[in-house]
This record gives structure tokens, C-alpha cells and sequence, in this order.
């Protein structure tokens, strides 16, 4: 009321002459009542009954106390769900998808190398097995004879030549690319590689006492990585061949056999390390009396012939010293 008063003592017409017109042109007795009750109000109190009816107003819509908004935590919720649902859920499957497929990537390539445990290996008897190395240049007629002393013996074959095609082939071999190299340059293959591929191999066969292991050891790191990790060899079958001789059943075999090292090229470069790595291996086990060398001079069968009775005679050299050593 003292504002309709101040404003009377301003203006002391205003109430006997402009109110009724105003009143009249708006409304009359409402209009006039509205203005009395907008002077009439104590000083701030339409806008903080306002602001204070703001606030009542936004607790009752927010339908809680202490700034809780459950729409808020709704729309929150939606959105995190959405996120996992297009986000995270797909990623956690790709990497499930992915771990699954290396363990069984892991499990192939474990079961195609015939991988051995550390136990394993430790417990097999390499010791005592029967190994002989077969050597000689390439195409001496290595692997021809060796089939022959299989039927005749009861050797197990293992070329480390076929072994290591047969690795280079396999689409999960971690040295496929490797040993193509190697083979194809005509250079010796690291011992690492082939003396695992021929320890597997052996173990393979764990009911065979006999082992003919042809074109290996191809320098003498490789044989004296072989007897310290694997056993020693028994005997050397050597196969003295001319270098010409070798020549003509290369090429000769290179037109069916399919093989990359089977040209002129990688032949020449075989002779080369053959000469130069290989024949030093022969002179050190000949100098321990291990060496049965045998001639390739005339027909295959007369070739054989020889081999088979310096096998003979070796293997019953063998037992009669194993039955010494057992007594």
C-alpha cells in the first residue's frame, strides 16, 4: 500500500482522473485492481515468489529431492547401453573370434610339426638308436640305396632334404619362405631348423631302433650340433661319385622330378658347398674310423650290392659290441 500511496502523493489526480478512463478503456474495475495489487506487493516479492515458485515447480517436475533427475539418469543409462551394444559388445567378440583362431592356428602348426615337449624329448633314448648318416654329392644315388636298406634292414628313411620341402610346402610353417631361399640358392639350411625336423622324425617312430638319416649333417656345424643335442652317428655311409656322373642324373632327373634345385644354375652352386662344406665332414669321421665309403663306379645293382654287405657287416659289428657291453 505504500507504493499506491507514494504514487497518490506524486500524482494526486492520477486516482480521480486517469484511473477510471484506463479502467474503462481496459477492463474498468480488473485492470485497476491488478495495478493496485502490483503496487500493493512489499519490494521483490512478485519476482521472488516468482523464483521461489520456480524452484517448487522444478522439484515437483523433476519428481525428487536433492538434484535427482531420473530422466537424466535414463537418457545416461540409454546411452551407455547403446554404447556397449554398438561398441564394445562387437569389439570383445572380434578379439574372442581372434584368440580362439590363433589357439588354433597354434594347435595345427604344433600338431603338423609333430612338436615334442621339453619332457618328452629329454625322456627320449636317442642314445641308443642305431643312426647312420648317409652322404655324398648330389645325385649319388643317397636316397636310391637308403630305400633299398629299408626293405632289407628295417631302417627308418628320413631325408633331411624331403623334410625340409615337405616344411617349406606347409602353409603354416613360420620357414617356409626360408628354406626356399636356401634350396634354391643351393646353401645349407640353418642346423637349428633341420635338426629339429629330423629329432621330430625320429621321435615319430619311437618303435624303430634304426635310423638312416640321408644328406645330413652338410658341414661340421651341423654334425656337432646333431651329437651334442640329438646322439652320435654309428657309421658314415659315404657315396663316392664323380662330379660328371652327378651332373648327368641331376639334369636328367630334373626333367620330371619338379624340384627347383633340380637346373643347371643351383646344381653348380650344390657342387660348390658340397666341396666345400661337406666333404670336410666325411675326412673328420673317416679320421675316427666310421666311414664306409662306396664307389658309384658301375651299375646300380653292383652298387647296391656293395652297400648292402658293408651295412651287413656293420650292423653285426654293432650288436656283438652292444652284447659285449651288456654283459
Amino acid at each position: 500500500m505504500h507504493r499506491l500511496a507514494l504514487l497518490r502523493s506524486l500524482h494526486p489526480r492520477l486516482a480521480a482522473t486517469q484511473l477510471a478512463p484506463v479502467g474503462r478503456v481496459y477492463g474498468g474495475p480488473l485492470w485497476a485492481g491488478a495495478l493496485v495489487r502490483a503496487y500493493s506487493a512489499p519490494p521483490g516479492g512478485p519476482k521472488l515468489d516468482q523464483a521461489r515458485m520456480g524452484q517448487s515447480s522444478g522439484k515437483r517436475r523433476s519428481g525428487g529431492v536433492f538434484g535427482f533427475q531420473p530422466l537424466a539418469v535414463f537418457a545416461a543409462v540409454t546411452l551407455l547401453a547403446s554404447g556397449y551394444a554398438l561398441i564394445i559388445k562387437p569389439y570383445l567378440a572380434w578379439k574372442n573370434r581372434l584368440d580362439e583362431e590363433r589357439m588354433e592356428r597354434d594347435e595345427e602348426e604344433q600338431a603338423a610339426r609333430g612338436m615334442f615337449s621339453e619332457a618328452e624329448i629329454a625322456k627320449f633314448p636317442f642314445a641308443q638308436k642305431t643312426v647312420v648318416f648317409v652322404l655324398g654329392g648330389p645325385g649319388s644315388g643317397k636316397g636310391t640305396n637308403s630305400a633299398k636298406l629299408v626293405d632289407d634292414f628295417g631302417f627308418v628313411h628320413l631325408s633331411a632334404g624331403d623334410l625340409l620341402r615337405e616344411e617349406q610346402k606347409r602353409p603354416v610353417s613360420q620357414y617356409g619362405e626360408l628354406i626356399a631361399h636356401y634350396i634354391r640358392e643351393g646353401l645349407i639350411v640353418p642346423h637349428e631348423i633341420t635338426i629339429g625336423l629330423l629329432r621330430n622324425a625320429m621321435m615319430s617312430h619311437p618303435e624303430s631302433d634304426r635310423f638312416l638319416i640321408d644328406g645330413f649333417p652338410r658341414n661340421l656345424v651341423q654334425a656337432k650340433a646333431f651329437e651334442d643335442t640329438v646322439c652320435k652317428p654309428k657309421q658314415i655311409l659315404f657315396f663316392d661319385c664323380p662330379e660328371k656322373t652327378m651332373l648327368d642324373r641331376l639334369l636328367d632327373r630334373g626333367k620330371t622330378s619338379g624340384r627347383s634345385d633340380d637346373n643347371i644354375e643351383s646344381i653348380k652352386k650344390r657342387f660348390r658347398t658340397y666341396v666345400n662344406d661337406s666333404r670336410p665332414v666325411i675326412e673328420s669321421y673317416a679320421k675316427e674310423d666310421k666311414v664306409m665309403a662306396v664307389s658309384c663306379q658301375g651299375t646300380p645293382d653292383d652298387v647296391y650290392n656293395v652297400t648292402r654287405a658293408k651295412v651287413a657287416s656293420c650292423l653285426q659289428a654293432l650288436e656283438k659290441e652292444s652284447g659285449k657291453s651288456n654283459k
